[in-house]
């Protein structure tokens, strides 16, 4: 994974993305967003070793230190808030999810790509994993609606009836 920042022309080679482990850097991690932040350094660690959720960081090729993070857990929703409609036919009440749950990138290298990187590498460990265990979405909470925009790029939908700023990218 490669990706260039606004100062330099020069190409900032990253690692690609692996779980969370006690050898990642995550000292300097700074993506602007306390929250965002705070999870990464004192609960990511923890939410992986009880399972509610994987944690995916990718750093400086060749270091530890972290400059992005998704994580990925799973969930279900009603069948009368899937989308596309027809996907709802003879379907079961509840249906499979797998949930992009938070993400950063360092101020560092935002608007470079990075974020999209991780999306499309979370869209595709999604799709890979409901081959083994059923998944019928890939479903985000964005922070805001700025980041909608975001999430729209890489083909989510929102979806008002999860609630108003929810969004999903159907696997059919």
């Amino acid at each position: 994974m490669a990706t260039e920042t606004a100062e330099q022309t020069v190409s900032l080679e990253l690692s690609a993305p692996v779980k969370l482990n006690e050898t990642h850097n995550l000292e300097t991690f700074d993506c602007g967003e306390d929250s965002i932040n705070e999870f990464l350094t004192k609960k990511a660690m923890k939410a992986q070793l009880a399972k509610t959720a994987t944690v995916l960081v990718t750093c400086i090729k060749g270091t530890n230190a972290v400059v992005g993070y998704y994580t990925l857990s799973n969930g279900t929703i009603m069948r009368a808030d899937v989308v596309p409609k027809k996907a709802q036919r003879n379907s079961p009440d509840q249906h499979p999810i797998t949930i992009l749950g938070r993400m950063g990138v360092c101020q560092s290298l935002q608007g470079t790509g990075l974020s999209l990187d991780l999306i499309q590498d979370a869209v595709l460990r999604a799709l890979t994993a409901s081959e083994e265990v059923a998944s019928t979405a890939l479903v985000v909470h964005p922070l805001n609606e700025r980041l909608v925009g975001l999430y729209e790029k890489a083909g989510f939908i929102r979806s008002p009836q999860l609630s108003a700023i929810t969004m999903m990218l159907p696997f059919t």
